[in-house]
C-alpha cells in the first residue's frame, strides 16, 4: 500500500543506550529514525483519513488531516517501539508526547515561513516544569484538491458538510483548498530549554505571537499562541535537521 524508505537507523541508539535516552539529542535522534522509518514516501488524504477512522482516532473528520494523521501515527506506531506516553497536559493545551522530555508533534509546509505552535501560557508553564519542551517537525509538500472531489469525498464520509460548512456558505465565504496528500521531505527536533530563551527568540524574530487581541465569532478571547520560523532557529536549539 505505501511506498517506505531504507532503514537508516544508526546503531549508537540501539540497545541499553537506547533505552536511556539520557540527553534530548539523544532522545531526539532515536524518535526521529522511528519516525524516518515509518513514514510512507507520500500518503493521501483518503487513506489517512480511513486509516485513522477505523482506528478509532476522532479526528478524521478534521479537515487538515496531515497534522493529525502524524500526531495518530506517532501514538501508535512510534510510541510502542520507542516507550513513553502522551504528554502532560496545560489547560486546554496536551501536548503530543513524553518519555525522558517532553515534545509536541508539527507538520510544516515547505512553502510557509511560519509554523503554528502552542498555547504561550502552556508553553511557558510545561518549560518550567520539564526543564523545556521539544518540538519534533516534519516538513514537506503538499497537493491540493483542484476539482472539489476530495471535498465532497470527505462530506460525504462524515455523512454531509458540518455546521461550520453550512455557516460558511450562508456567509458567502470561500471555501479553504483541501489538501489531498502529503510528501515528508525533512525532519527537525528543536528543543527551547526555558521562557527566557523563548523571550529572546521572539525579541530575535524566529519566534513571535499568533492570535494576540483577537476574538472568537463569539467574542471571547483568543488564547495567544506562539508561531516559530524554523528556518531561522539557532543552530544551539537544533537537535536534528534531517533531509530525507
Amino acid at each position: 500500500m505505501f511506498e517506505f524508505r531504507p532503514c537508516h537507523r544508526q546503531e549508537r541508539y540501539h540497545g541499553a543506550v537506547a533505552s536511556l535516552f539520557p540527553t534530548q539529542e539523544a532522545e531526539a535522534n532515536a524518535l526521529i529514525d522511528v519516525i524516518r522509518d515509518v513514514l510512507p514516501v507520500r500518503m493521501t488524504g483518503k487513506i489517512a483519513i480511513e486509516v485513522m477512522r477505523s482506528e478509532g482516532s476522532r479526528n478524521w473528520k478534521q479537515m487538515e488531516w496531515i497534522g493529525f494523521w502524524f500526531e495518530h501515527l506517532v501514538e501508535n506506531q512510534v510510541i510502542p517501539k520507542t516507550g513513553g506516553s502522551r504528554g502532560p497536559e496545560y489547560g486546554r493545551t496536551r501536548f503530543d508526547f513524553k518519555r525522558n522530555h517532553v515534545w509536541d508533534l508539527k507538520v510544516h509546509l515547505d512553502q510557509s515561513d511560519w509554523l503554528i505552535l502552542n498555547d504561550q501560557e502552556a508553553v511557558h508553564d510545561c518549560m518550567q516544569d520539564n526543564n523545556g519542551l521539544g518540538y519534533l517537525v516534519v516538513e514537506g509538500s503538499a497537493d491540493y484538491d483542484e476539482s472539489g472531489d476530495f471535498k465532497q469525498w470527505h462530506d460525504d464520509l462524515k455523512g454531509g458538510a458540518s455546521n461550520y460548512e453550512r455557516e460558511r456558505i450562508k456567509r458567502g465565504a470561500p471555501s479553504r483548498r483541501r489538501k489531498i496528500s502529503f510528501r515528508p521531505s525533512k525532519a527537525m527536533a528543536i528543543w527551547i530549554p526555558s521562557g527566557e530563551v523563548a523571550q529572546n527568540g521572539v525579541r530575535d524574530g524566529w519566534l513571535k505571537g499568533f492570535q494576540e487581541g483577537m476574538r472568537n465569532s463569539n467574542g471571547n478571547s483568543r488564547r495567544a499562541k506562539f508561531q516559530i520560523q524554523p528556518q531561522k532557529v539557532p543552530h544551539d536549539y537544533v537537535l536534528v535537521n534531517e533531509q530525507f
